[in-house]
């Protein structure tokens, strides 16, 4: 009788991989650590994954993923980025992972962006007006929990870096209570916008 295929191997495969990359880092993503770890053969793991660059990939898409569901499970958009940077210091590793060389094939622009989009849209249904009125709204934001994150995945529970994330909190709070500055200009004028300091021609922060 022919062999019944192990629906599940990849699976087992990919978190053998991701307990490795969590406790030894890179150097301990070897397909042979990883086929002793998911208690296959390294021929097994070499058939699904053809070098270490490939798991690695396949990797970092799991910790998007894990990301991504953490970040959307929050109840509010302030929640969402306090939650980005917990992820980020619970898991330094996985995070450095992601926004390694691996992030252009994971999260690069011709691949789905759900943070991204449950962001837009959480602010539009906050501030009026459609998601697409808050991409740079967005943009600013991530590049915020981004910068942060990163600082906070190098040396995670030190002191410089609660700072680091306070400050990151701080200013994306800041922006959220500026967010006129960032829709469209013609949406400002219909709605009669005077704030202070911002004039109806002023050009839009990229």
């Amino acid at each position: 009788m022919p062999r019944t295929a192990d629906q599940g191997l990849e699976k087992r495969i990919l978190r053998a991989a991701q307990r490795l990359w969590h406790s030894r880092g890179d150097k301990g993503l070897t397909l042979r650590a990883v086929a002793r770890e998911a208690g296959t053969t390294t021929t097994t793991v070499y058939k699904r994954f053809r070098s270490k660059e490939e798991l690695r990939s396949a990797l970092a898409n799991r910790v998007r993923q894990k990301l991504a569901k953490v970040t959307m499970n929050a109840k509010s958009i302030e929640e969402a980025y306090r939650l980005y940077l917990r992820f980020a210091e619970n898991r330094p590793r996985e995070y450095r992972l992601l926004f390694g060389p691996a992030w252009v094939q994971v999260i690069g622009p011709s691949h789905p962006r759900p943070v991204r989009e449950w962001f837009r849209t959480r602010l539009a249904e906050r501030f009026g007006g459609v998601p697409d009125d808050y991409s740079d709204l967005f943009d600013a934001l991530f590049l915020l929990m981004h910068g942060a994150a990163s600082m906070i995945a190098v040396a995670p529970k030190s002191r410089a870096n609660k700072e680091a994330e306070q400050a990151c909190i701080g200013i994306c709070d800041l922006l959220l209570k500026n967010v006129e500055i960032f829709r469209p200009s013609d949406r400002r004028e219909s709605n009669g916008d005077k704030s202070e300091g911002l004039s109806s021609d002023a050009p839009m922060p990229r």
